[in-house]
């Protein structure tokens, strides 16, 4: 009878445990959906057609780490392309990069931004339109690139770091809410926030003059 009495009041407390994870586990992949569903989805637009989209991923870890993650596909007549670029902080601090442009499904330029004993950070090309690109070295520390500017208008901020070309990019305040960003090609780039969120970017990508739009009624899922 005893033992008949232990068994019963293991099961009764393995239901419990039981019960109890299933909960946990409830509440993780609800906080994993919600977490998923709070990043930013905008319209890519060329001649006032939509020919593709650009998300915004936003990834917090332990100990201040954070990586920020943009994914964009778009297609143009014969043409069809993707971007994407990733970054990771440490304590508020760029610690690597990776920005990669793929056309037709061939890679044409791919950049990684990597920390160096020698330097600050060392900066490596690789692709088709890289061949022969040889690495650069940058010597200051970078808190602020092209992709954090989707991520929180550059306020007091002089300059972003590119991380397809691997050099420091000067910006300006051309008025309330909107900024312009120069390339090392020249180029400039103009975005617009409003509320502290980023709403358009104004840019061009591989000939193509582009305007990237905030879609209110899209959300990216990982």
């Amino acid at each position: 009878m005893q033992l008949l009495r232990d068994c019963t009041l293991l099961r009764t407390k393995t239901k419990g445990k039981m019960r109890v994870l299933e909960f946990v586990m409830m509440g993780l992949l609800t906080l994993a959906v919600s977490a998923a569903r709070a990043q930013n989805v905008y319209d890519v637009i060329v001649a006032g057609r939509t020919i593709g989209s650009l998300k915004v991923f936003d990834e917090k870890g332990n100990d201040d780490t954070e990586t920020h993650r943009i994914e964009s596909d778009f297609k143009v007549m014969f043409y069809k392309g993707s971007y994407s670029t990733q970054t990771n902080y440490v304590q508020g601090k760029l610690v690597s990069a990776t920005c990669a442009h793929h056309v037709n499904g061939d890679l044409k330029e791919k950049t990684l931004t990597k920390t160096s004993s020698k330097t600050l950070y060392e900066v490596l090309f690789s692709g088709e339109d890289a061949e022969d690109k040889p690495s650069v070295s940058v010597n200051k520390p970078i808190s602020s690139t092209i992709t954090s500017l989707y991520y929180k208008e550059p306020i007091n901020i002089t300059e972003v770091y590119s991380e397809r070309y691997g050099k420091m990019c000067n910006i300006r305040k051309l008025s309330e809410g909107r900024y312009g960003v120069t390339l090392p090609d020249g180029k400039e780039g103009v975005y617009s926030y409003k509320n502290g969120l980023c709403r358009e970017v104004k840019t061009d990508l591989a000939g193509f003059k582009l305007r990237i739009v905030l879609n209110e009624g899209k959300t990216a899922l990982r």
